[in-house]
């Protein structure tokens, strides 16, 4: 199997202007395991949307997602990484990832995030050094620890 090479991926800051995207890709990633876990889909209130955490994923193609980071006092807290089906499998997931571990690196805080069970996407994460710490009957919540615990 040919590998696709990674393309250059860019990040720049959420505007408000990029609600719709926003939306629009939260929709695609997230319906259908939304769906599975829940019964029903519930977008996401615009007043929920921290704009301030979220950059918008850019590659030669165009904007193919976003990522969401929360700074917290004791973690960086994953909130969202989301790339077009379209765009997915070609290890763009993968790099930001070793991006986030290098400023967790950085900081010495560790990585969280919660994923649902239904979603594939534990596997990129544990692919990348993150352990489940906790499960419930809808999520995995996950950490990478930039140093020994």
């Amino acid at each position: 199997m040919q590998r696709i090479p990674v393309p250059n991926i860019t990040l720049r800051q959420a505007t408000e202007s990029d609600w719709d995207f926003l939306a629009a890709v939260h929709e695609t990633c997230m319906r259908d395991y939304a769906v599975q876990t829940w019964g029903t889909w519930l977008p996401e209130p615009r007043d929920a949307c921290r704009l301030e955490i979220h950059q918008i994923i850019q590659s030669d193609d165009g904007e193919i997602g976003c990522i969401a980071v929360a700074e917290e006092p004791d973690a960086l807290m994953l909130e969202k990484l989301y790339i077009l089906p379209t765009h997915q499998g070609r290890g763009i997931g993968t790099l930001l990832l070793k991006r986030l571990i290098d400023s967790a690196h950085a900081s010495g805080k560790p990585i969280r995030l919660r994923v649902l069970r239904v979603n594939p996407a534990r596997q990129i994460y544990e692919r990348n050094g993150f352990k489940v710490d906790r499960s419930t009957e809808e999520r995995h919540f996950m950490s990478y620890w930039p140093l020994e615990r």
